[in-house]
């Protein structure tokens, strides 16, 4: 029987990872390993942890790829599997996962939904929204979850782990996925993988999560020299955000021409993601979600473009060729 880890990195969790590991404790078929990777064994979480049976290591991360990377390198079983502190799976979670690897040779890498769990306000909804990938059905993807992600160990270790970028925490799962993809390898969404999350409930919180996105993806995106559509539907992000400017300060001026500016961007996305989830229903709200956080990602792109991308990363990349 093949075996399986499932881990956790963490930080300062330890007000909000019991209800966590107290899901992993009740799965239909437990876990080989539970892993909690902290920065320092002096992280406060790493008491609760050991309550519940973890092991725990300390990954000395800065941010969330070294700390994938700690866990892989922890990692004694055939598959590994990841779920975030602020998580609580579904009963079926690790049963599901591990069936999708030992039915389908050719996948590498899943991942499935990722529904709302806890506090419910603007926040939080605008923050589920942002989620793209599970709004898909039972079969192939090409994107991962990175809170809710199983692996085949050896697969990870084939294209070198994560990305050695220090101190950046976000797009890490869309490195992952590429780099699997690349090798060849398939991605599936089981819808029944279940990871029930507790979104962002501070719109300032948000905020800054939308600024770190933008930034981390566009510096993983430089350090991997990645060229292909994802870095131009990034880099045209700030520059449908300006063309709705221009068209807000011209409308006083030229009341047609403002209004075109503005129809543009507008109605132009909408087209986009209604050609992509085929109906109102599933457009509109991640739609709105998108033009709600647009200024803070779109900062967060600039950023990026002038980040300084770190040497550990090139070096990573060097080893790679």
């Amino acid at each position: 029987m093949s075996q399986f880890t499932l881990a956790i990195c963490a930080r300062n969790a330890q007000d909000i990872i019991g209800e966590c590991l107290e899901s992993i404790q009740n799965q239909t078929e437990a876990p080989d390993e539970v892993i909690v990777a902290v920065d320092e064994m002096s992280d406060p979480t790493v008491a609760v942890a050991e309550e519940y049976g973890a092991r725990v290591i300390a990954s000395n991360a800065t941010g969330l790829y070294e700390a994938r990377n700690a866990v892989l390198d922890a990692c004694t079983t055939e598959f590994l599997g990841f779920t975030d502190a602020d998580c609580v799976l579904v009963p079926e979670w690790v049963a599901l996962a591990k069936n999708v690897l030992m039915t389908k040779e050719e996948v590498a890498a899943g991942t499935g939904r990722h529904p709302p769990v806890g506090v419910r306000n603007l926040a939080s909804w605008l923050h589920h929204m942002w989620y793209v990938v599970e709004t898909e059905a039972t079969g192939v993807t090409h994107g991962i979850i990175g809170g809710n992600s199983y692996f085949r160990t050896q697969a990870l270790r084939d294209v070198g782990g994560w990305l050695n970028l220090p101190r950046h925490s976000a797009a890490e799962d869309m490195y992952i996925a590429h780099a699997l993809e690349q090798a060849g390898h398939t991605i599936w969404f089981e819808e029944g993988v279940a990871a029930q999350h507790n979104y962002e409930t501070r719109l300032k919180g948000l905020w800054k999560k939308g600024v770190m996105m933008g930034k981390d993806i566009v510096v993983m995106m430089r350090a991997t020299k990645r060229r292909d559509s994802l870095w131009l539907f990034t880099l045209a992000i700030p520059l449908v955000l300006l063309t709705l400017i221009v068209g807000v300060v011209v409308i006083p001026f030229n009341p047609l021409l403002g209004l075109i500016l503005i129809s543009l961007p507008l109605d132009g996305s909408f087209i986009f993601f209604w050609i992509k989830f085929g109906s109102f229903f599933m457009t509109f709200p991640r739609w709105f979600a998108r033009w709600v956080l647009i200024v803070p990602y779109s900062w967060g792109i600039l950023k990026g473009l002038v980040a300084t991308i770190p040497e550990e990363a090139i070096e990573h990349q060097k080893n790679l060729a």
